[in-house]
């Protein structure tokens, strides 16, 4: 799903493991039941070893992430002495130096955390990655509310077809088409069709 919500996903995600070697996660729109869109590049093995210990429950940084927003070196994230059985099953895996990055959005609250087994990350290369995480949220919240079927409307729209044209090109009734058009438009809080599009594709919804 986040391959069609972030463009260049492959490249961002290859430019993210280059940046965390001891590896990283982002989730989007957190709620109880856990992220609506979740990508995890820590190792096999430390995922199992933190769901079968329940780790998230001792971990500091998943805390802050929750109840805080803007970014943290995890060298800054206060601890206490529950947490530490969790931080050193951490360094285990290389887990010795991360930043974690918040933001509540709408009321839903996204993040990622990056960790590298040898250093802390600079200031640049945090702002940098923080700069593309918030772009990445506004992506992802704006269009995971539009559906496919009105994302393939404003597409024939921006293609030049009609609505009759359209409606034959999905499959769909000419009112259907209109329908989502019209969903699509009050979704971009935008005046007119055309207006929707040019929204749609300066955010590479389409």
């Amino acid at each position: 799903m986040l391959h069609d919500l972030i463009p260049h996903f492959d490249q961002e995600i290859d430019a993210l493991h280059n940046l965390a070697p001891a590896g990283w996660i982002m989730g989007f729109n957190l709620t109880y039941q856990g992220p609506e869109h979740l990508h995890n590049a820590y190792p096999d093995k430390w995922r199992d070893i933190y769901q079968e210990r329940n780790y998230f429950f001792s971990d500091p940084v998943a805390r802050w992430t929750i109840e805080q927003e803007g970014w943290v070196r995890w060298s800054d994230v206060k601890k206490s002495a529950f947490d530490m059985p969790f931080m050193h099953a951490a360094q285990q895996f290389g887990l010795n130096f991360g930043v974690a990055i918040s933001r509540k959005t709408d009321l839903k609250r996204s993040f990622l955390t990056l960790s590298h087994p040898t250093r802390e990350f600079a200031d640049k290369e945090i702002i940098k990655v923080v700069t593309k995480f918030n772009h990445w949220t506004d992506l992802v919240l704006n269009r995971a509310s539009l559906t496919a079927g009105e994302l393939d409307v404003l597409a024939g729209l921006r293609d030049g077809l009609g609505q009759r044209a359209i409606a034959e090109k999905l499959g769909i009734a000419e009112a259907t088409v209109t329908q989502r058009a019209q969903k699509a438009c009050s979704k971009l809080s935008a005046k007119t069709r055309t207006q929707a599009v040019a929204i749609a594709v300066a955010r590479h919804f389409i």
